[in-house]
């Protein structure tokens, strides 16, 4: 009478629970299709916001979060996020049903609630496959995926930052919670937030700030309308006692063991769930209440006519029974939609029946890779827009803006290809469009590689010198300087401590801001700071850093890395923009997070006052040859709207004629254009004057030059004209005598010696002597005869000039000795060390490339200062 029990034979699921269940057969293919069913349903549960500008109707009772998410054997098997929740945990393993589960979830949510009521945001650490049909619901208001440390702190900022709106509203509204607002209809009664999180566990390991944020905010926002869904496949070892206690409503759809199950329900049987039935699951919604269920399958395809139920044949025996293979059921047609479209599709022309607005998102999309400039709303000279800024705080993205009278100074720092110039020349063209204020002039100097050249066609432009162009370098350098020390007295005057201040002040809204750009700064630091010659011009920028915000000149600096920029020069920059760098330690120097720039980050993408921004561009390619064409185009129009075009930052000619000098300089002769002025400097007509250069340098019309330029100052002076050989100047009217080889040099120099014995007169010399290639004079008979002439016009204050090739000047002979003991002369075309060798005076940094003919340095009283010696036609 006993019964017989096999135990080889495999447990069957023996419940009344379907197999399976789609989404169409649970809510029916009218409710599934039909846009119109879904938004009277929306209007009979109140869950739709009126729009026809009647008055809020207060409500008994607010919405519940109900949702049909299966079937439990006799009915549909429905959840209460509201009641059973406020939060939810799902546990369910490789092939459970688990993502199946949760698509299906934020379906029912989203077909029985209207956007006005309930809004989803998704978080798939996967990469966002699970919910890539749920995103295009109306209710969702975000997918987080791939996280990084830094999107952790966006996405935790930005969902704090709701909270904060929440309370705000709440407390304007004088409401406890949002479910008393709701009640009372007010249609500005924010809806429920579900965030939903797929693989949590993951994220724990990978990202555990974020889980722990997430349940610490949905813990704190409980009575704003905040919900939480957690779904993990492995449960064990996550479950933390903070998860435990705000996860109310639990759901474990077959897991790997016992012990996962009792983690999640507190009952073994979600690990005894067959295999072949995905979607099977127990859902605990209080202390000893477990219900099984069979999710629905959003991802069947439910055609018009239901499919005839299957018929499984089965001979039973002692041990495993014998099934019998029947003809297969005939595939599914591909062409019909899943349940999943059809019902996406449904819910969103339902919400744009019934009118429903895009919900408020929690966060903005990321910034984008590229921003225009023009559309960004640039108009003030005290304001410039040089890109937009990711702001999680404010939940908003804004321009964002270096403001001069401020911050003073901008500095950019940045590796190669970060957009270090870009950003130079955003900030450069934005200064330029500043109609509702007074105008900026902008100079700069491009001491990298050549990024600032195109600025140059701009209108309110001045100049774009090269960082090795050390006399224009200069010469603005120092312009700059003479305005910040003429200014800082008017502004005084006036008691004006910012440019601003003094337009007001003085009444001159048209006195210019002048904006000083620097690329390169490594390089330029160590050209200038480590040449003695140079030094000066760098102590003048360091002082235009520190003088120049009061008066209304600053400067924007763009560097390579921190540990270029002295903690000295840095102090003088408020503004800091810190875009990628090749070493992460540098984000710390700069005080940035380290996590927040990638080598994966788009050129222009860096932090600004704590904050993520994007430089912007002209247009939306930031190539270089379309921003040079584009920039042509700003230039012409541009160029219609400005009255007032900054002065330039003139260069050393490289040729000057004799018509355009003048009859002297203060009464002496002229030598030639200077650099540091680009006017004509005159010399002294008295003493040896040593003229050297190599060949090619231009030393025979030089030479020619100083005897003409004598003759217009003291055209009664006689001019004397010696060589060792025929020359082009033999025979030039000009000289009262010349002599040509050594015998008519030495009869000539008997007649010049004894004028040269008497001192010169108070207005000039009493004879002028040219003498071409001295050192070929070495060791002839009139050696030590022009010896005694030199010294005779040393002595007596007559001019000799003296001219050889460089190369020959070294010689120890007396005669190249007292020639060169005057310390004065020119040196054409010279080589880096010639100053020290000939003259014994150091020259700045010499390029060979810098100097054509008649170009180089006037040597006197220890001093150089290059020079272009005029052609005589």
């Amino acid at each position: 009478m006993s019964s017989v029990v096999d135990a080889g034979a495999p447990i069957d699921d023996e419940s009344d629970l379907p197999r399976s269940v789609s989404m169409v057969s649970l809510f029916g293919a009218a409710e599934c299709d039909d846009p119109q069913v879904v938004l009277t349903r929306w209007q009979e549960n109140g869950t739709l916001v009126p729009r026809d500008g009647s008055a809020p109707r207060p409500r008994e009772r607010a919405s519940d979060l109900t949702a049909r998410v299966g079937h439990a054997a006799t009915e549909p098997f429905t959840l209460d996020l509201r009641a059973h929740g406020p939060h939810a945990l799902v546990g369910g393993t490789t092939g459970s049903g688990k993502s199946e589960f949760l698509q299906a979830w934020v379906l029912a949510l989203a077909h029985a609630n209207s956007p006005d009521r309930v809004t989803f945001l998704f978080v798939d650490y996967k990469g966002g496959a699970a919910f890539a049909q749920c995103t295009q619901l109306p209710h969702s208001v975000g997918l987080v995926t791939d996280l990084t440390p830094h999107l952790v702190r966006r996405a935790l900022t930005s969902l704090r930052a709701e909270l904060r709106h929440r309370e705000e509203l709440l407390r304007e509204k004088g409401a406890k919670d949002l479910v008393e607002l709701e009640k009372t209809g007010d249609p500005d009664c924010p809806p429920s937030l579900v965030i939903v999180v797929d693989e949590f566990a993951a994220l724990v390991t990978e990202v555990p700030d974020f889980v722990d944020g997430v349940v610490d905010v949905a813990q704190r926002g409980r009575s704003l309308g905040l919900h939480l869904i957690l779904a993990t496949q492995r449960p064990a070892g996550v479950i933390k006692d903070n998860l435990r206690a705000n996860t109310n409503l639990r759901i474990a759809l077959r897991v790997a063991d016992e012990h996962d199950s009792l983690d999640v329900i507190g009952d073994p049987r979600a690990a005894h769930v067959d295999p072949s039935i995905p979607g099977r699951g127990s859902a605990k919604t209080g202390p000893g209440r477990i219900a099984t269920f069979q999710s629905a399958f959003p991802g069947a395809r439910t055609p018009a006519r239901p499919p005839a139920p299957p018929i499984d044949v089965m001979e039973l025996d002692f041990g495993r029974g014998r099934r019998w293979r029947l003809p297969e059921r005939a595939a599914v047609d591909p062409a019909i939609p899943t349940d999943i479209e059809r019902m996406v599709g449904t819910v969103q022309r339902a919400a744009a029946l019934g009118g429903v607005p895009a919900p408020r998102r929690p966060w903005r999309e990321p910034l984008a890779d590229t921003y225009s400039l023009e559309s960004l709303g640039q108009r003030r000279d005290d304001v410039l827009v040089f890109g937009m800024t990711d702001d999680p705080g404010a939940q908003q993205q804004h321009t964002v803006a270096f403001r001069p009278d401020l911050q003073a100074n901008l500095l950019v720092v940045g590796a190669g290809g970060a957009g270090k110039t870009t950003a130079l020349r955003t900030v450069a063209t934005a200064a330029g469009i500043t109609p509702d204020s007074g105008p900026t002039h902008v100079y700069g100097i491009d001491a990298a590689g050549g990024g600032l050249a195109m600025l140059a066609r701009l209108p309110h432009v001045g100049a774009i010198v090269r960082g090795d162009d050390e006399e224009r370098v200069g010469r603005l350098l120092r312009r700059l300087e003479e305005i910040v020390e003429e200014r800082s007295v008017r502004y005084s005057a006036v008691s004006a401590a910012t440019l601003s201040e003094y337009r007001a002040e003085a009444g001159r809204p048209d006195e210019p801001r002048i904006l000083l750009l620097l690329d390169g700064f490594s390089a330029f630091r160590t050209d200038y700071e480590g040449s003695a010659a140079l030094l000066t011009l760098y102590l003048t920028f360091l002082r235009l850093l520190v003088d120049g915000r009061a008066v209304g000149v600053h400067v924007v600096l763009a560097a390579d890395r921190p540990s270029g920029v002295p903690t000295s020069v840095a102090a003088a920059f408020q503004a800091r923009l810190v875009l990628r760098q090749s070493d992460e330690d540098a984000y710390l120097a700069m005080g940035v997070p380290r996590d927040v720039i990638g080598a994966s980050s788009p050129p222009g993408r860096g932090v600004y006052e704590g904050l993520e921004v994007q430089t912007a561009v002209l247009g939306a390619d930031p190539s270089v040859a379309v921003q040079a064409r584009l920039v042509d185009e700003v230039a012409r129009e541009l160029a219609q709207h400005h009255r007032q075009t900054p002065p330039g930052v003139g260069a050393l000619p490289t040729l000057v004629t004799a018509a355009e000098m003048p009859q002297s300089v203060d009464g002496r002769p002229v030598l030639g254009i200077a650099d540091d002025t680009l006017a004509p400097v005159g010399f002294d007509p008295e003493g040896v004057f040593v003229l050297a250069g190599p060949l090619g340098s231009g030393r025979t019309s030089t030479l020619r030059w100083l005897a003409e330029s004598v003759h217009r100052v003291h055209p009664g002076t006689p001019l004397v004209h010696l060589a060792g050989r025929r020359s082009p100047l033999s025979e030039m009217t000009l000289f009262t005598n010349s002599a040509s080889g050594v015998a008519e040099v030495r009869d000539l120099l008997g007649q010049v010696s004894a004028v040269t014995a008497e001192p010169a007169l108070a207005n000039g010399p009493l004879v002028g002597l040219f003498i071409e290639d001295l050192p070929g004079f070495v060791g002839t008979p009139v050696d030590l005869p022009l010896l005694e002439v030199l010294k005779a016009c040393r002595r007596n204050g007559h001019l000799v000039v003296v001219e050889g090739e460089s190369s020959s000047w070294g010689s120890p002979w007396p005669l190249l000795t007292e020639a060169r003991a005057a310390r004065t002369g020119v040196l054409l075309q010279p080589e880096q060390m010639d100053g020290d060798s000939l003259l014994r005076t150091s020259l700045p940094r010499v390029r060979r490339k810098d100097f054509p003919a008649g170009r180089g340095f006037l040597i006197r009283a220890g001093t150089a200062r290059k020079i272009q010696i005029p052609v005589v036609e």
